[in-house]
């Protein structure tokens, strides 16, 4: 069978970046700009952009937050969320990219699974420090209870450990155990505070717990030494205009000031946060005030270019000669969205292997896959006979009556606006004569 080609729909990470490759150098050799919009609608290819670029720049570390809202809503309609919302799930997205070891002194709560390896190592530590502590403190009773088992000469080995020898391995395994226990209690409790006034108390956090308090407020220096610590150059912000809270912006901008105060800027670059936002995120000159770099990005498509992204995709499949000309490039102005594009595109593909045939109207089909990818709810109910499309071809008969009324309607008016001006002329010329007396 012939390879078919797919479209992925994930970012394409070896776009000619052109223009934007210079810009984002000039970004990373000015260390005062640290706050960068990258702007532009929604499938411009802002990230196809930033992972492009990452793959040239692979000394540097980018961290990625993304906070696509996939709730039902209109795609571009604004989702109003809680700020403290936001910010959790921006802690908890960085949490869990970060190693755990790099970030000791966190009190947030983070779950990960213990090798079985170290499980063991632990074990066997607890073990040999017992076994060598009881070898120690009852080390009498252990020698009597060795020499009443003299009868049995498989258990001979055990005349070792009465020697005095032994006792000082089992003092040496003593000692070496303790000394590990307790260097790693003195760093749980100088990353963890487990111990506070000789009480045991738990103070882990728990992310994204119900509190209308900011996080970034409450639980400041914990976000700070996060960030810190999360060893990347660059921080990248996905989707975040979806919510209606700009306050946002102005709390990890406040962030990104704190971190990089702490840095040793001679010895290592700012850290970085990049915006991937739409255009219009701030009225006015309010944007030009908080970003220190905006980079807009000019769309790889919209309805004015998508009948030539519709040709070169069809025609990598040899299938383009099966459209009408017309019709696609009527139906191409629907289309202003990349991956939707590519969608309608790989979903074709399967479409047209499955049930074309020669008498298929690959219109029609191309026509149904479009209305699918853009009216994706309608498109399902349309399948149980519900639905505007539906609605539309049960009452067709009645749509059809409706506009033919309106249709006579329309005839009756103008038939009598034709009679009235039929009967309107002079019958003498005293009418005559009123007429031209008026002017």
């Amino acid at each position: 069978m012939d390879k078919i080609h797919f479209e992925k729909l994930t970012p394409n990470k070896n776009v000619d970046l052109g223009i934007y490759e210079k810009a984002l150098d000039f970004v990373f050799e000015n260390n005062e700009i640290k706050n960068i919009a990258i702007t532009g609608s929604y499938s411009s290819g802002k990230s196809s952009i930033v992972e492009s670029y990452k793959q040239q720049v692979s000394d540097k570390k980018f961290l990625h937050i993304s906070l696509a809202n996939f709730e039902e809503s209109d795609s571009h309609e604004l989702i109003n969320v809680k700020e403290s919302v936001l910010e959790g799930k921006i802690l908890n997205q960085l949490l869990h990219q970060i190693d755990v070891s790099k970030i000791p002194q966190t009190n947030f709560k983070i779950k990960k699974t213990e090798s079985d390896k170290n499980i063991l190592k632990t074990t066997a530590l607890i073990i040999a420090f017992i076994m060598s502590g009881l070898h120690i403190f009852y080390n009498s009773k252990w020698i009597e209870l060795v020499q009443t088992l003299k009868q049995f000469y498989s258990l001979g080995f055990l005349q070792i450990t009465t020697k005095g020898i032994s006792l000082f391995f089992s003092g040496v395994i003593f000692l070496a155990t303790f000394t590990v226990g307790v260097f790693n209690l003195i760093k749980i409790q100088k990353n963890r505070n487990i111990f506070k006034k000789f009480n045991f108390n738990g103070n882990e956090i728990e992310i994204l717990e119900n509190s209308e308090e900011s996080y970034f407020d409450k639980y400041l220096n914990e976000v700070l030494y996060i960030f810190e610590n999360s060893n990347a150059d660059v921080i990248v912000f996905e989707d975040i205009d979806r919510y209606n809270v700009n306050q946002i912006f102005q709390r990890l901008r406040e962030i990104n000031t704190l971190v990089n105060s702490k840095r040793d800027l001679s010895k290592r670059e700012p850290l970085r946060f990049f915006y991937l936002v739409k255009d219009d995120i701030f009225i006015s000159k309010d944007r030009t005030k908080f970003f220190d770099f905006i980079i807009p990005i000019v769309p790889v498509i919209d309805s004015s270019n998508s009948y030539d992204q519709f040709i070169s995709h069809f025609k990598k499949e040899n299938i383009f000669e099966k459209f009408d000309e017309n019709f696609l490039q009527g139906i191409s102005l629907y289309v202003d969205d990349m991956r939707i594009l590519k969608n309608i595109y790989n979903e074709f593909i399967i479409y047209y292997n499955r049930i074309g045939t020669t008498e298929q109207d690959y219109n029609k089909l191309l026509a149904i896959i479009v209305y699918k990818n853009i009216f994706p709810r309608d498109f399902s109910d349309t399948q149980i006979n519900i639905g505007f499309i539906s609605t539309i071809f049960t009452n067709k008969d009645k749509f059809i009556e409706d506009e033919i009324q309106e249709i006579d309607k329309k005839i009756n008016e103008l038939e009598k606006l034709i009679r009235n001006c039929e009967e309107e002329h002079l019958k003498s010329i005293d009418e005559l004569k009123k007429i031209y007396s008026n002017y």
